[in-house]
């Protein structure tokens, strides 16, 4: 399991939605965290399923019992959203989890299934950065790799652990190599009404959204879901 921990507001979640771009929201299952703002504050979190089901976690006015500091938080919602999709591990999917922390801790059957996955070597996820009882122990299992995410590393990171997570992949590896290739000629991008244009040697493609997700028009993309063209856009900041 590969773990990226870091001090709040440094970026995890938006390192992870950048993989999650990067290998492509169809080949991807489980969760990421969004903070719920109300008049500039934070008033809690939300959960948003790689399949595109959204829920509330943790809000201040939340009645639960369950406590992280003003946060009330949803156990039963999260267990009943966000652990199915977590037992994908049995088909080709990369498991996203965002994050390993205290308001999911509540859950016993959570812990239980991180310990499950931990052997996978295609899960990809967030961990609470300060020491915390059980915790403070995942984060010393042998078959986790732990990576801290800085100001200074985390534009060029999810790149790094896309290649890492993605090593056992020969074709898509080839595709990252095409990737970084782009984004070291950034003018052959150009922003046009709500598409991206990338003037490929290989012709024309065009990058659209449907759903709010990056779609290609290229032929590799069309059969993987990803593709060097969305992979250099993202790392250029094109995609947001």
């Amino acid at each position: 399991m590969l773990l990226l921990t870091a001090p709040p507001r440094t970026g995890k979640s938006t390192a992870i939605k950048k993989i999650i771009t990067y290998l492509g929201v169809g080949n991807c299952a489980g969760f990421w965290t969004k903070q719920i703002t109300k008049d500039g504050e934070r008033v809690g979190f939300e959960i948003n399923l790689c399949s595109g089901e959204k829920a509330v976690l943790a809000h201040v006015d939340s009645p639960s019992s369950l406590r992280v500091s003003r946060y009330g938080v949803n156990i039963e919602t999260f267990e009943d959203i966000c652990l199915p999709s977590l037992k994908a591990k049995q088909s080709n999917s990369y498991i996203i989890i965002d994050e390993i922390g205290p308001m999911q801790l509540f859950s016993e059957k959570y812990k239980d299934i991180l310990m499950d996955l931990v052997n996978s070597n295609k899960v990809i996820g967030t961990i609470f950065y300060d020491s915390y009882p059980w915790i403070d122990e995942f984060k010393k299992l042998s078959q986790n790799t732990l990576i801290t995410l800085t100001k200074e590393n985390r534009d060029e990171m999810p790149l790094r652990v896309l290649k890492e997570i993605t090593k056992d992949d020969e074709l898509l590896q080839s595709k990252i190599e095409r990737a970084e290739n782009y984004i070291k000629t950034p003018e052959i991008f150009s922003v046009q009404g709500d598409k991206i244009m990338v003037n490929s040697k290989h012709g024309p493609r065009s990058i659209s959204f449907e759903d709010g997700a990056p779609v290609c028009d290229c032929e590799f993309f069309k059969q993987h879901g990803t593709c060097s063209h969305v992979i250099a856009a993202t790392q250029l900041g094109l995609l947001k």
